[in-house]
Order: structure tokens, then C-alpha cells, then sequence
């Protein structure tokens, strides 16, 4: 038995082809391939500061005043997040060094200031917990 391929089938075809790569393309565009990340900075429970990472994005520098003279400095890249610099007694928040993945937070307690990372995806690379 042998198919023949009609002009109109053919054309179907290709017009259904033309709609997937159409929206394989747009759900590239608007980030929905993975690496919609993101940094968050709370205050007390309150969002002050949120800012897009991206691929070849320019360092960012900023201070988060918590009032009475405390303050933390945060750094921002496109390969990590870190607390730079802190006036709090303890510097664990310093200390700590540097998140990379989404999900990963560091907190300064003695300033209720909490920096994390936000992102449609969890990454799922490391391992997590106790691993046998």
C-alpha cells in the first residue's frame, strides 16, 4: 500500500510545525527555559529590595539601613549573593559567604535582614539532605 502526500496535508503539516517552533521560541524569550532567578531582600518580615539575575548583568552593590546605625552591605553578581560587609556584633551573616542557588538564604539576625534567592526551579544538583 503506498501513502501519497496531497499538497493540503503537506501544508497542514508544515503550519503546525511553524505554530510549535513559534511557541518554543516565546517561552525562550520570557525566561520559562530555567534561569528565572532572582534575589529578595527582607526587613523585618517586608520586602525592600529585589532585583533580576541575568547572565553578563553588572555587579550591584546596595546598603540595607535597618535603623539606629545598623546596616548591612549586599553584593550581587551573576555567579553569587553575598552580605559584603555588616556592623552587627556577631558577623555570622559575613561569615557565612556566599549563596548560588535558588532557595539559599542568609539571615542577619541581630538586624532582621534576609537575603535569598528566588526562581521558578529548585535546583536539583546537590544533594540536600543526608545522603546513604
Amino acid at each position: 500500500m503506498r501513502f501519497k502526500v496531497k499538497l493540503g496535508d503537506l501544508l497542514v503539516y508544515l503550519l503546525a510545525a511553524a505554530l510549535v517552533a513559534v511557541g518554543l521560541m516565546g517561552m525562550y524569550g520570557m525566561g520559562a527555559h530555567g534561569t528565572g532567578k532572582s534575589v529578595v531582600v527582607e526587613l523585618d518580615g517586608k520586602e525592600v529590595y529585589s532585583c533580576r539575575i541575568y547572565e553578563g548583568m553588572a555587579p550591584v552593590e546596595f546598603r540595607v539601613d535597618a535603623g539606629n546605625g545598623r546596616y548591612n552591605v549586599v553584593s550581587v553578581t551573576y555567579e553569587e549573593v553575598k552580605i559584603k560587609e555588616a556592623n552587627c556584633p556577631d558577623q555570622v551573616c559575613v561569615k557565612l559567604g556566599a549563596i548560588r542557588h535558588v532557595g539559599q538564604a542568609i539571615v542577619c539576625l541581630p538586624h532582621r535582614v534576609v537575603v535569598k534567592i528566588k526562581g521558578s526551579y529548585e535546583d536539583t544538583n546537590d544533594v540536600d539532605d543526608i545522603a546513604f
